[in-house]
């Protein structure tokens, strides 16, 4: 419960891009794992390690990090990493540190750090919890299947939670799917992984040597379509004239299920839809968009044209696509919406003419991988940015200028955030922006379109009563 109402309000959340650069890195050897449980849920298009953690400070000094190995080809994957203490709810600070170890095996571990607010004495005891989200998921096993056919994907998934520290017990179990197969035999019966209800379990593991690895793959079956959206285009234009903020997102998606290995049939689809009435299959037959409260003026476009083919359900619109997008197919459209501003605005309480407007990042789809997202903020005319603040770490920002109609010299000031490899489970963090928009900015362009038409309707007067004639 902790994680599922709490994470999103903790700044502490990390998505960090960054270039490896010291060798061989070793943690010191500060802690011993009384208990190392990891649960790698499976039940999204994304993946989620849960770590459950009991450890001891066996140093002889106090100490105040602790480290997390994560393979260094997941680390750019990260989308979210936190931890928390199993007794209290409040967050501890995680960071991503450089750093590479090559275990036996050649695989390159990164890690992940736990930095405690206060040092932890020597013999004393600790309960973590710790959370990371992957934008990744499993790959398609087979790649290519039947259209009648069940998809399954395969995971890679090591028997062993890895650690730089002894581990007194430890398991890993994965869980999310009805069924699961072990592709790699274990070298003993040890090592084989168990077969529960909705689950697949390794362990537990007893006296566990540092840096121990043996790496399994796990299949299971998935019965939906795994989206991912490419690109994200997402504007949000705020008008104080209109009291409106307009929303505005082009997606271009794919689906990395399996592909189809006989190609596409409209009657071999029909008879399936009728036989299974429409419910499963690893294609995105309607596509579930979420909005912001209240929101109006709805209506989703594609390059052919206006999608008629919508429905709304209070503040979701149900988009049925052109044709079913299958494993490997792609499909791109335009959305858009309107609010007022009354559900995002407040003004500022210690500045005059400034004003906070607080917009969610995201909004799409559910179930969902960003890999790459672009979000801009379009000012009103004439408004001054004071400060912005974003819950997740963005890879870039950016200030221009936007021109739209009947603007003057400078436009509207554009804040764009470009982030990558996020979860849909992110989109209710909240992009906030301070700016100043005094009265003369406000009422500037009306004083000047006024004046424009007022001239141009004079030199229409006189030019009507000028007399040209020669007598």
């Amino acid at each position: 419960m902790l994680f599922t109402r709490l994470w999103f309000l903790t700044a502490i959340v990390t998505l960090i891009k960054f270039v490896v650069s010291e060798e061989d890195f070793l943690p010191p050897n500060s802690w011993e794992n009384k208990e190392f449980k990891k649960t790698i849920e499976v039940s999204n298009s994304f993946t989620t390690e849960n770590l459950e953690l009991t450890i001891i400070n066996i140093d002889s000094e106090p100490v105040t990090q602790y480290f997390l190995p994560i393979p260094t080809d997941l680390l750019p994957k990260i989308s979210m990493f936190t931890a928390a203490y199993m007794s209290e709810e409040s967050f501890i600070q995680c960071m991503l540190v450089p750093g590479v170890h090559t275990l036996a095996d050649g695989t390159k571990i990164s890690y992940g750090v736990i930095q405690f607010e206060s040092p932890v004495a020597p013999g004393e005891e600790i309960a973590l919890l710790a959370k990371i989200h992957l934008a990744v998921t499993g790959t398609p096993f087979p790649e290519e299947i039947g259209m009648d056919d069940t998809q399954s994907l395969a995971l890679d998934v090591n028997r062993y939670p890895i650690s730089p520290y002894l581990s007194k017990t430890a398991s890993v179990d994965v869980a999310g799917a009805e069924d699961f197969t072990e592709l790699t035999p274990a070298e003993s019966d040890d090592e084989s992984g168990i077969l529960l209800t909705g689950q697949f379990k390794y362990g537990p593991f007893h006296n566990v040597p540092p840096f121990t690895s043996s790496w399994a793959k796990v299949s299971y079956p998935v019965d939906y379509p795994l989206i991912t959206v490419t690109d994200l285009k997402r504007d949000i234009w705020i008008s104080h004239w209109a009291h409106t903020a307009e929303f505005q997102e082009y997606y271009e998606i794919v689906n990395q299920g399996a592909k189809l290995k006989n190609g596409f049939s409209r009657v071999e689809f029909m008879k399936r839809v009728q036989r299974t009435e429409g419910k499963g299959g690893n294609f995105i037959g309607v596509l579930g968009l979420s909005m912001t409260e209240n929101s109006t003026d709805a209506y989703v476009t594609d390059k052919v044209g206006k999608v008629s083919s919508v429905m709304r359900e209070e503040d979701k619109l149900l988009l049925k696509p052109r044709f079913p997008v299958f494993g490997g197919w792609f499909y791109n459209f335009t959305v858009g919406w309107t609010n007022t501003l009354d559900d995002f605005l407040h003004t500022s309480n210690t500045e005059q003419d400034a004003f906070v407007i607080a917009l969610p990042v995201l909004n799409g789809p559910p179930d969902t991988i960003y890999r790459n997202a672009e979000v801009s903020v379009i000012l009103p005319e004439g408004a001054e940015v004071i400060d912005v603040g974003s819950p997740l770490p963005f890879a870039n920002a950016t200030v221009s200028r936007e021109y739209s109609y009947f603007d003057l010299a400078d436009g509207h000031a554009k804040l764009t955030f470009y982030y990558s490899n996020l979860i849909s489970e992110l989109g209710s963090g909240e992009l906030v922006v301070k700016y100043k928009l005094n009265a003369n900015s406000l009422y500037q362009k009306a004083l000047y379109i006024s004046y424009y038409v007022f001239g141009a309707l004079m030199t229409l007067f006189v030019l009507i009563n000028l007399n040209l004639n020669i007598k």
